[in-house]
C-alpha cells in the first residue's frame, strides 16, 4: 500500500486530498488526480494544480486550483 504523506509538493500522477488545509475554499474535502504542478511565481509556498476532481457518482471534472502545499495530502502514483 502506497502510503500518504503531507506537506509535499505532488508531481504529475499522484492523488491529492484537497481540505481546507489546503485552501479555504474547500469546506469539503475532495480526491484530486494531478496532471500538472505549477509553483506561484508569488506566494512562495503555494501551487497551482492542473488535474481531474475525483467524487464518487460525479463526472470528472477537469480544473485548476491554488493551493497550499504545506496542506496537501499526496498519495504518489494513487
Amino acid at each position: 500500500m502506497t502510503m500518504a504523506t503531507t506537506g509535499v509538493t505532488p508531481r504529475i500522477g499522484d492523488l491529492v486530498r484537497l481540505d481546507a488545509a489546503a485552501s479555504s475554499q474547500f469546506e469539503r474535502p475532495i480526491w484530486f488526480r494531478v496532471i500538472g504542478v505549477r509553483p506561484s511565481p508569488t506566494v512562495p509556498g503555494w501551487v497551482y494544480l492542473d488535474g481531474w476532481e475525483l467524487a464518487e457518482g460525479l463526472e470528472i471534472t477537469e480544473v485548476t486550483v491554488f493551493v497550499r502545499v504545506a496542506g496537501l495530502t499526496v498519495r504518489p502514483d494513487g
